[in-house]
């Protein structure tokens, strides 16, 4: 526990060291194959994403990927997050074409196996939009993420920060697509239903997909 909140306040190399000594103990006690030695695994490879450290990241979620597989199986709803882990860590190395793949076979799988509006699904669907962005595929990002918004609205409400990470998400495609004012529409909707906190200011701050409205006076 201790570690998880070191990690939610980015300090990630401590979080890496506690959730580290933790995999080591329940390896050693409980098993490789455990289901609080996987989830160890996973929460010491977002460590290590945190990091930048995405190729020891991968190596992680692979070992743990085909673990998982082969205990609970392709539609265990656990195999399917780290399918998702994966495939962010994949795109942050540069590889957002192979992400998008394995993110399309996850969300088909999410979609029969867990249904079109379970939070892993519209967790699936909101990656895949942010991988098509990144490939440039804006007009297909755009509509995909339209369509998560309104899930999103539906299942998590008006105020949660899934759908107001939707509307920020649209805005910076509005941004990259030279729509100005329906880029600012988007991101003060984001921010006035939930996006700070759990983030803060520097995202707005650091974000490249922003660099156009920097000037300004509105953002």
């Amino acid at each position: 526990h201790l570690a998880a909140t070191l990690n939610v306040e980015k300090r990630f190399t401590e979080a890496e060291k506690l959730h580290r000594d933790a995999f080591d103990i329940e390896q050693r006690v409980l098993g490789p194959d455990n289901s609080r030695t996987l989830s160890e695994a996973n929460n010491l490879a977002a460590d290590l994403d945190g990091e930048g450290r995405y190729a020891e990241a991968e190596r992680l979620q692979r070992d743990l990927l085909n673990r998982e597989l082969r205990v609970v199986g392709p539609k265990d709803p656990i195999t399917l997050t780290s399918i998702h882990n994966l495939s962010f860590t994949l795109c942050r190395e540069g590889r957002c074409a192979e992400a998008e793949k394995l993110q399309r076979d996850a969300l088909d799988t999410d979609v029969r196996v867990l249904g079109p509006e379970h939070p892993n699904t519209l967790e699936a669907m909101a990656n895949l939009g942010l991988f098509l962005k990144r490939e440039g595929h804006l007009a297909d990002a755009e509509k995909l993420l339209w369509q998560t918004l309104d899930l999103d609205r539906r299942v998590f409400g008006p105020n949660h920060v899934e759908t107001a990470s939707e509307l920020y998400n649209l805005g910076c495609i509005a941004a990259l697509q030279g729509k100005r004012d329906q880029a600012f529409t988007l991101l003060r909707k984001s921010v006035d239903h939930g996006l700070i906190p759990p983030y803060d200011s520097s995202l707005l701050e650091q974000d490249t997909d922003l660099k156009a409205l920097r000037g300004d006076p509105r953002f």
